[in-house]
């Protein structure tokens, strides 16, 4: 079962169907606005439109505004012994470049020089000072949504007061930001998707003239790098960092040659980058969904003769 919206970046539900058909896996789509989970004395269910149920495998999608219904739901399901590929929790703390850099820093992935803040100042700034360019991004933000550079951290600080901050009222919902130098002037970076602690795909985008944001949503240009490179090692490091099953790691090469990473994401599209590659994304995802189902139904018809025999 994919938990998702089908018609949002369709052409990556179109490479898992693709994928499904390929290797006789068959697909239902369920919408996350459609889940619910009843508590009752002695009992718990997630259900779907009301009805209980209990899906197999599930992978999940584009459930980030549905964190509340999904994280329990996705839950519940594996407690039950449901395959759930990228543990809810782990896929949502991937969503947020903060948690993400925390946990690459204790994992000692190469991380950038980064400052979060919900509102920033010309003391807090003051690492970044010397660097001819600086890039604000939205913890949050996805394929460069929100992103803004300057060329310096001063010429951030007036802009902040000139209103490019989302200034909010106070509520558990305001965003927060991180500053970041702008490294090799921006416009340049490597995407990488990681499956089952492998890099299945590995490629470098170059933005468009003029351009600072290196999504290939944005007219950037791909091309694609040999898996011996070393990104991909530290794209599965920051994959293992962030505890994921599967998903796409954005790093840059600094001016010394260090591979650092920019950003985790758990739900991250692979359309681009397996167009770009050649590499069947898709179809790593679908093969490890099924080699843990079927490790899980074999460990649990092993556990079942091993209890009868000691018994």
């Amino acid at each position: 079962m994919v938990l998702h919206y089908p018609s949002v970046r369709r052409s990556n539900w179109w490479l898992l169907c693709e994928a499904a058909r390929s290797c006789g896996i068959r697909l239902a789509t369920w919408e996350p606005h459609r889940l619910q989970v009843h508590c009752m004395d002695g009992e718990i269910s997630g259900c779907y439109d009301g009805k209980p149920v209990r899906p197999g495998v599930v992978l999940h999608r584009t459930v980030a505004a549905f964190q509340g219904i999904v994280a329990p739901a996705l839950k519940l399901w594996a407690s039950e012994g449901t395959v759930v590929l990228n543990e809810p929790d782990a896929a949502y703390r991937s969503r947020d470049k903060l948690l993400t850099y925390l946990a690459l820093h204790r994992a000692q992935v190469p991380i950038v020089h980064t400052i979060a803040f919900v509102e920033p100042s010309e003391e807090a700034m003051q690492p970044l000072a010397d660097h001819r360019g600086v890039i604000l991004k939205p913890a949050h933000g996805v394929r460069g949504e929100g992103i803004r550079a300057f060329g310096s951290a001063g010429e951030l600080l007036t802009a902040w007061e000139g209103g490019c901050g989302q200034r909010s009222p106070l509520s558990l919902a305001r965003e927060h930001y991180v500053a970041q130098p702008l490294v090799g002037g921006g416009g340049r970076d490597l995407r990488a998707f990681v499956v089952s602690g492998a890099c299945v795909a590995l490629m470098q985008r170059q933005a468009a003239s003029g351009e600072v944001r290196a999504n290939l949503a944005l007219g950037a240009t791909p091309t694609r790098l040999s898996l011996d490179h070393p990104a991909a090692s530290t794209a599965v490091a920051a994959l293992e960092a962030c505890r994921l099953d599967y998903g796409g790691v954005d790093l840059i090469e600094d001016d010394d040659g260090t591979v650092r990473v920019l950003e985790v994401d758990a739900w991250a599209g692979f359309a681009g980058i397996s167009a770009a590659t050649g590499e069947d994304v898709a179809g790593a995802i679908l093969q490890l969904a099924m080699t843990r189902r079927l490790g899980d139904r074999l460990g649990g018809r092993l556990g079942g003769r091993l209890g009868g025999t000691a018994t």
